[in-house]
């Protein structure tokens, strides 16, 4: 991926339909219930539960409207894209050649919603606050200075190149007001719950109840004629089968859940009912790489060897899923970096390939075809969340695989926010998740492997590398990518990556995660599609989502 010497606003080009499905509606239409009124946009990212009042763009898990919604970047990094840059708060950047330091140009024409201006001054303040203050440093950027070059120019400078981080430092880092969050004692600014939060965003907070959120429009947003909905109705629900419910009975304008036989059970309904499958990730099970039996790369890779992926994906979501690489890169969105001899890779699959890996992790098979290590039986837990039903299917579906050949798995289903603890503390042998969600291939690789990232086990962690894996040839290759702008410099390094991904399998790729997202086209217009992809139509993609919300359009 080039990175240009000069970002300036460009047109967006019509996307391929080589990115991903789009389902075609269905000819027979069905009654359902209206959406919701008039003016106001219903969504939903399923089973959630009760959502609790937290703004805090510097917590782990702040409500989904914090970002992209309330808080913004200063460029929007298409998360469906890959090199499509639009501006936000920030007008144009440009990096030195060694990476090092960073200028940006940014809006003078953006307030708070407490009708302060927005000034470069509250950029400055933002990542002066991070390298101040290592709590807030989420992404591990090596800041070294922040300084206003004038009123509409910052620039920020670092210890090493930062070109790897591109997309983090520009495309999810929020800005948050100076004159709000000065005032909050530096100890407190990664836990405080923000409850009435000030951002330059299109929406403000009007109400946080149960499993309802209501947001409002802004009058005054400094992108003229955004947003064109009066207000956003986020709900949450128990579970997939009750968000199901909603979205089928025609409740919901825009959501993102798995509907198991989708054709039949959506499509079908409403001949305004449309699906967009753009697939920007990989379901994984990832595994704990620094300890429990998943430490050992050969029985990562003998678990990998014990799955049918076929099988898997045909059962869950009728094979509509892409197969996943090997390498763990997301194809076709990141296919210029793909090594070629890695081109053609596939899982190994089989019994031999199990019994290869854990005779060499010093495993021995009992009469009964278990494997065991110094008389303790191969088992590992398994974590995911209860309401997602298509994650609990293949989970089951993984117990019965792993079992025929000798290895114990034992699924354990929670609520989302005990698993989210979990897996952000490093607090598990293995979880179900995806992998994914970045437009860039520097950012994805560097979110998933970069050892900068690691947090010791139990100490919780929002930006990336969970599995708290480990490899210093990887460490070396994100930091010869990020010391180069030359994308045929960068290459070697990638495929660096690639042969110690194959050969370490810190994460074992299943194919692509199912990305489906409903659109009521009875009362909403205007979404992403795979020939107009101006942002990823996921919604609960950060900060895509709250770019797609202001630009929605209602059907008249």
């Amino acid at each position: 991926m080039t990175v240009p010497s000069r970002f300036r606003p460009r047109r967006l080009l019509a996307a391929t339909a080589a990115l991903g499905l789009t389902a075609a509606l269905a000819a027979c239409a069905g009654e359902t219930n209206s959406g919701g009124d008039d003016g106001v946009l219903t969504v939903t990212t399923g089973s959630t539960g009760n959502f609790v009042r937290n703004f805090n763009p510097f917590s782990p898990e702040p409500l989904q409207a914090t970002n992209g919604y309330i808080y913004e970047p200063l460029f929007l990094f298409n998360g469906a894209q890959a090199g499509d840059v639009k501006p936000w708060l920030g007008e144009q950047y440009e990096w030195s050649g060694d990476g090092r330091t960073l200028t940006i140009d940014v809006k003078t024409n953006a307030t708070w919603n407490d009708g302060e201006p927005f000034t470069v001054d509250d950029v400055v303040y933002t990542f002066d606050l991070m390298a101040s203050v290592p709590a807030l440093n989420t992404y591990g950027l090596p800041i070294e200075t922040v300084e206003a070059e004038d009123e509409d120019t910052a620039v920020l400078t670092f210890s090493e190149s930062a070109l790897t981080q591109e997309f983090f430092i520009l495309g999810k880092q929020k800005i948050v007001p100076e004159h709000v969050w000065s005032e909050i004692p530096d100890d407190q600014k990664a836990t405080v719950l923000n409850e009435n939060p000030v951002g330059t965003g299109a929406w403000t907070v009007d109400s946080v109840e149960g499993m309802t959120m209501t947001l409002t429009a802004r009058d005054d947003y400094y992108v003229e004629g955004l947003p064109r909905f009066d207000a956003v109705r986020f709900r949450s629900f128990t579970g997939n089968n009750a968000s199901n419910a909603a979205i089928t009975a025609g409740e919901i304008d825009w959501a993102g859940t798995y509907i198991p036989e989708v054709e039949t059970n959506y499509l079908d309904k409403d001949e305004n009912f449309e699906l967009v499958n753009i697939p920007i990730a990989n379901a994984i099970f990832l595994p704990n790489a620094q300890e429990g039996p998943t430490a050992d790369p050969e029985v990562r890779k003998a678990i990998s060897a014990a799955l049918d992926r076929d099988f898997m994906n045909e059962s869950v979501y009728s094979g509509v899923n892409p197969d996943a690489s090997p390498t763990g890169l997301i194809l076709p969105n990141f296919e210029s970096v793909l090594d070629p001899d890695l081109a053609d890779a596939e899982f190994e699959t089989g019994e031999d390939a199990v019994a290869e890996h854990l005779t060499a992790a010093g495993y021995t098979q009992d009469s009964d075809g278990n494997w065991s290590l110094d008389g303790e039986r191969l088992s590992v837990e398994l974590s995911l969340v209860s309401g997602w039903t298509d994650y609990v299917s293949l989970a089951d579906m993984a117990k019965q695989q792993l079992a025929e050949y000798g290895i114990e798995l034992e699924v354990d289903a929670i609520s989302h926010a005990q698993w989210t603890d979990k897996r952000n503390k490093g607090e598990f042998e293995m979880v179900l998740d995806s992998a994914g969600y970045t437009p860039d291939p520097r950012a994805y690789y560097y979110q998933l492997l970069s050892s900068n990232l690691v947090k010791p086990i139990g100490t919780a962690s929002n930006d990336g590398n969970y599995g708290r894996y480990e490899n210093a040839a990887v460490d070396d290759a994100l930091q010869a990518i990020g010391d180069t702008p030359d994308p045929d410099e960068q290459l070697e390094h990638y495929h660096t990556i690639q042969q110690e991904f194959v050969d370490d399998m810190p994460v074992i790729p299943l194919f692509a995660a199912q990305n489906m997202m409903e659109f009521n086209g009875n009362n909403v217009t205007g979404y992403p599609t795979a020939d107009d992809l101006y942002a990823s139509p996921a919604i609960w993609l950060d900060p895509d989502g709250g770019w797609v919300a202001a630009r929605l359009e209602p059907v008249e």
